[in-house]
């Protein structure tokens, strides 16, 4: 499709043909388009073939959540990442937000803590007001990470997750308040200090329920290897492949 220069709605060679330029059987052939398929790539055209479809970015970050929601000890790995790169992003925008911004992320703050205070589910502004920032950034790669980040966490926890007390609900809630509060005086390096230590703390929460659910916890390398290959769909790769993700 690259070398080519295939644009979504273009038609693919024949099976037969790929197999042919490709050398390999038509069984391996067919296990890379559908492979393809489900990464929202290709798209199976009955009595016509395979055809490039628009890349959905969305659709992509749906899939990966959705095999990686199936191995919980690869979600420190993203919380990591995501811990370091929205601190720096809320150091860089610090000062930098339109009022609109600024604003919304007030009330979905203001909504935090008045669930948080009434023993409700705060999830919703949360992920509301990360994502706003990685919006505001303009870094689509951020924006990407913590959609992957709360896709996960809703696969997994529709049936299990960590328990939030009410006293740690209070303090996401205000951690969101002073985040905020940071970004509209232009204080980058307190932004970024609430913003770590908010991770942090999560981090902390989701570590400790995941050594509490044995069945959830195999630890290593390997795990995490385990896990990208299945979320990359890559069935057939080997361990020795695996290992040097």
């Amino acid at each position: 499709m690259v070398e080519k220069g295939l644009r979504p709605g273009d038609r693919l060679p024949s099976e037969a043909d790929l197999c042919v330029t490709m050398g390999r059987s038509r069984m391996l052939i067919r296990e890379a388009l559908r492979s393809l398929e489900a990464l929202g790539l290709l798209e199976a055209r009955a009595g016509s073939g395979w055809y490039v479809r628009g890349f959905d970015v969305a659709a992509a970050t749906q899939i990966f959540a959705r095999s990686l929601a199936f191995h919980p000890r690869a979600v420190l790995e993203v919380m990591a990442v995501r811990r370091s790169a929205e601190a720096d992003t809320a150091a860089a925008l610090a000062g930098r937000l339109s009022e609109e911004d600024l604003v919304s992320l007030e009330e979905l703050a203001d909504r935090m803590n008045w669930r948080a205070a009434r023993g409700q589910s705060t999830a919703a502004e949360d992920g509301a007001f990360h994502r706003q920032i990685a919006v505001a950034s303009g870094n689509l790669f951020l924006v990407v990470l913590v959609d992957l980040h709360w896709a996960i966490k809703g696969d997994l926890f529709r049936t299990n997750g960590p328990p939030l007390s009410a006293a740690a609900s209070k303090g996401n809630a205000k951690s969101h308040t002073q985040i905020v509060a940071a970004l509209r005086r232009g204080d980058g390096s307190t932004a970024a200090a609430v913003m770590r230590d908010h991770h942090d703390a999560g981090e902390r929460r989701f570590a400790k329920w995941l050594e509490s659910q044995r069945d959830l916890a195999p630890g290593g390398e390997q795990a995490i290897a385990d896990a990208l290959a299945a979320a990359m769909l890559w069935p057939a790769a080997r361990a020795g492949e695996r290992a040097r993700l």
